[in-house]
């Protein structure tokens, strides 16, 4: 290449250099707003981050008091089942006694157990409450052969 031709391409007019720094002008101006665009979606990306890990946290510790409470609640009903089963005027009940017996046999309680099942058992269309009753009234008179 001579240097007349490498003189071609680096002289510039000064139109020529007008045009051009007006187009870096522009770039770098589209340059600070897709900057600023760029750090007002990394800050709107950070502040989701952390409503997130703070609605996770809220989640868990909402789970965590929902089990609790689950928990308790089992442990009162069954108490409450358990406090139906021996009720006062269940406890104060006395088979034997009713029957004017002194005392009764183990072979007499199964046999009045097999009886009150054949007649209230839920299987046989029965009374389940009434099973019930009927089965803590009998355990409790078993417990004092």
């Amino acid at each position: 290449m001579s240097d007349e031709s490498a003189n071609q391409y680096t002289e510039l007019t000064e139109h020529e250099y007008t045009i051009l720094l007006a187009e870096l002008d522009e770039a770098n101006a589209t340059n600070r707003r897709l900057r600023r665009q760029l750090k007002k979606a990394e800050d709107a990306a950070a502040e989701a981050a952390r409503a997130h890990a703070k609605m996770v946290e809220t989640l868990t510790e909402t789970m965590r008091e929902n089990t609790a409470l689950m928990i308790e609640r089992d442990m009162w009903k069954v108490r409450a089942q358990r406090a139906i089963a021996f009720e006062p005027d269940d406890a104060e009940f006395d088979l034997s006694s009713l029957l004017g017996m002194p005392s009764m046999t183990e072979a007499e309680v199964r046999t009045i157990r097999k009886a009150i099942a054949r007649l209230h058992h839920p299987d046989a269309g029965g009374d389940a409450e009434r099973m019930k009753r009927w089965n803590a009234a009998l355990d409790r008179l078993e417990k004092r052969l």
